[in-house]
C-alpha cells in the first residue's frame, strides 16, 4: 500500500495543520467537528515526537506551585503566582476530563510524596498545594489526599525501601493518573478527523509556498515515495512540536511578506530520560514523587503489569530530536536516583527493561535557560506569514483543551465554518480494535489481526508504527526476533513488502529498538532481549 499524493493535487482546505503530535491531531479534530475543512500532514508517523517520550502523566498540576522558597518566590512576584495557579487549574480541568469520559485510557494509582527534614519541599507546601488545588479544580476525580506522619510501614507496602525511614517526617498520598499510552490517543484523534472528513496524511512533509491572491497559502507537499502535490490554505497551525522552528526556517522566501524579517526563534528543547524496570508487588496501586538531588520533580510510576519507569532527566537540547536517546550518563543518573530513593530494591543496570527519551517543546525565552512552561500560540504575522499561528509548550495532558484554544482561534480568524451543522461535539473515542498497554497481552490470530488492521485502517506504514505507536506491544518490553519476524509477515502483502525488504524493515526495526530504547547494558555489553511470550508463532 505505497504513499501517494496524486489524489490531493490541487486540494483547497480551510486550515492544514502541520504537525500529527497529539496537540494538532486534537487540533485537526476539533476544526473538522466545526465543520472545517482541514489537511493534517506530519513529515513521520502520528506521535513520532514528544507525544511518545513523554513523562505519560495525567498529574493534578502541583508541581506548577513548585518553587524554590514559595513564599518568598509568589509574595515578590505575584504575576508568577497568578500563571502558576492558572496552569494548576488547567492541570486539574484536564485531569478531571480524560479521567472522566476516558477511563479506559487512563490509570488511576495512589501517588506517595515522601518528606524529610531536609527536604525542598515541606510537608506544609504539600498541604497547602493540594489544598488549592482541591478548591480551584473540579470536584471529580477527588484527589484524595492524606498525609502519614509515622507508622510508614502499616501504611505503605513498599515504606521499607525508602532510605532513611528513621527520619522520614511524612508521606502525602494523593490520587493521580498516568497514561496507557497517549500515542493511541493521538492516533483515535487523527482516525476522527478523517472520518469527519479531514485529509489526513502522514510521511508526508509540508512546506509553506506564498500567500496568492485570494490570500490563501500555497502549500507544496511531498511524501517519502518522492510524491509531489501543491494544496492551499486559508489559514495554516503549525504544530510540528520540537521541529516548529525548522518548519519556520524552511518556508520558501516567497512565504514572508517582509523576506527580511526572519522567523523568530519559538523552541526551547529539554530533553527527558527515563527507564522501565520490574519492581515487586508491594508497589502495585503506587507511584512516588520526590525532587531528585538536583533539585527537580523525580518520579517513579506503574506502566503496566509489575512495570515501573523512573525520570526524568532534565537538560537543555539542541539539535534534531529525531531517534533520540538516553545516554550512559543520563541512564547512571536515574539509577543513582532511583537507588537513593528506593536503597532497598538494590537496582542495577541489569534491572533496566529498557528506557527512552525526548524533548519537550518549551517556549524560548532568552532569559530562562529552560524555556517557558506555559503554553502558547505565537501569531507569526510578526515575522511577515499572516495567518499562521504556531503552538509551543502543550502537554499531553492538555490537548484536548488545546484543540478547543485553536478551533477558537480559527474561528476569529475565518469566521465560522462554512460546513458547520450546528451539531453538539462527538465524545472523544477510544479504540477498541486496538490491543491496549493495561490489557493481556494478545498471541495468536488477535495479535496478527491487530497488526493488519494498524496497517489497512490506521495510517500505519512501518514496525516501529505498528509497533510502538497502534499496538504497544514493544512497550511492554523489548521484543525478540520472532516476534518482530511475525508482525513484518503479517503485513508485508499489504504494504507491498518483497522477502528482502521484510528482512530490511526487521533489521530496522530490532536496531532502533536496541539503540533508541536501549536497555540498561553498556554499548559494548552483548544485547539481548528478552524472551517471547508462548503461544501461537506461526504466520
Amino acid at each position: 500500500m505505497p504513499s501517494t499524493l496524486a489524489n490531493l493535487d490541487g486540494l483547497e482546505c480551510d486550515v492544514a495543520v502541520i504537525g500529527a503530535g497529539i496537540n494538532g491531531a486534537s487540533a485537526a479534530r476539533e476544526l473538522t467537528e466545526a465543520g472545517y475543512s482541514v489537511l493534517l500532514c506530519d513529515k513521520e508517523d502520528f506521535a513520532a515526537g514528544a507525544s511518545s517520550r513523554s513523562s505519560r502523566m495525567l498529574h493534578c498540576g502541583l508541581r506548577y506551585f513548585e518553587a524554590e522558597n514559595p513564599v518568598a518566590t509568589f509574595g515578590l512576584h505575584p504575576l508568577r503566582f497568578l500563571q502558576a495557579l492558572k496552569m494548576a487549574r488547567a492541570g486539574m480541568e484536564a485531569r478531571h476530563e480524560i479521567a472522566e469520559t476516558a477511563a479506559d485510557g487512563v490509570k488511576p494509582f495512589t501517588m506517595c510524596f515522601p518528606v524529610y527534614p531536609e527536604s525542598p519541599v515541606k510537608s506544609w507546601h504539600l498541604d497547602v498545594g493540594l489544598r488549592l488545588l482541591e478548591r480551584i479544580g473540579p470536584g471529580a476525580p477527588p484527589l484524595e489526599y492524606r498525609k502519614i506522619t509515622g507508622d510508614f510501614e502499616r501504611h505503605l507496602p513498599f515504606a521499607g525501601d525508602l532510605r532513611d525511614l528513621g527520619r522520614l517526617k511524612a508521606v502525602a498520598t494523593y490520587r493521580e493518573y498516568v497514561f496507557d499510552w497517549p500515542e493511541r490517543f493521538c492516533v483515535d484523534a487523527a482516525l476522527e478527523a478523517e472520518a469527519e472528513g479531514a485529509v489526513v496524511k502522514n510521511f508526508c512533509r509540508v512546506e509553506l509556498v506564498e500567500r496568492d491572491a485570494a490570500k490563501r497559502w500555497l502549500l507544496r507537499l511531498e511524501a517519502t515515495d518522492g510524491s509531489i502535490a501543491t494544496a492551499r490554505a486559508r489559514l495554516v497551525f503549525n504544530m510540528a512540536g520540537t521541529w516548529i522552528d525548522e518548519v519556520n526556517a524552511e518556508a520558501a522566501p516567497g512565504a514572508h511578506d517582509d523576506p527580511r524579517e526572519g522567523p523568530e526563534r519559538l523552541i526551547r528543547g529539554t530533553k527527558g530520560a527515563h527507564m522501565m524496570v520490574r519492581l515487586p508487588e508491594r508497589y502495585q496501586g503506587y507511584g512516588i514523587a520526590t525532587m531528585h538531588r538536583q533539585g527537580m520533580p523525580f518520579y517513579a510510576m506503574p506502566s503496566h503489569e509489575d512495570f515501573f519507569y523512573f525520570g526524568p532527566t532534565e537538560t537543555p537540547f539542541d539539535g534534531d530530536a529525531k531517534d533520540i536517546a538516553a545516554t550512559d550518563e543520563e541512564i547512571d543518573f536515574l539509577l543513582g536516583e532511583a537507588k537513593h530513593l528506593l536503597p532497598g530494591l538494590k537496582l542495577t543496570r541489569a534491572d533496566i527493561a529498557f528506557t527512552w527519551a525526548g524533548v519537550r517543546p518549551l517556549t524560548f525565552d532568552e532569559g530562562l535557560p529552560m524555556g517557558r512552561r506555559s503554553r502558547e500560540i505565537h501569531d507569526l504575522s510578526r515575522n511577515g506569514m499572516p495567518n499562521v499561528f504556531a503552538m509551543t509548550a502543550g502537554p499531553v495532558m492538555s490537548h484536548r483543551s488545546a484543540g478547543r484554544v485553536l478551533r477558537e482561534r480559527a474561528e476569529a480568524a475565518l469566521g465560522p465554518a462554512p460546513n458547520a451543522n450546528g451539531k453538539s461535539a462527538s465524545p472523544w473515542r477510544i479504540s477498541e480494535t486496538s490491543p491496549r498497554l493495561s490489557q493481556p497481552e494478545p498471541s495468536g490470530n488477535a495479535r496478527r489481526a491487530a497488526f493488519r488492521h494498524a496497517v489497512t485502517h490506521e495510517h500505519a506504514r512501518d514496525l516501529k508504527g505498528i509497533l510502538y505507536t497502534r499496538t504497544a506491544l514493544a512497550w511492554r518490553r523489548h521484543l525478540a526476533r520472532e516476534e518482530v519476524e511475525e508482525a513484518a509477515r503479517s503485513v508485508a502483502d499489504l504494504l507491498e513488502w518483497t522477502p528482502e525488504r521484510t528482512a530490511e524493515e526487521v533489521e530496522g526495526f530490532l536496531n532502533y529498538q536496541r539503540t533508541v530504547f536501549r536497555t540498561g547494558q553498556r554499548p559494548n555489553d552483548r544485547s539481548t532481549a528478552m524472551p517471547a511470550p508462548t503461544g501461537d508463532m506461526q504466520p
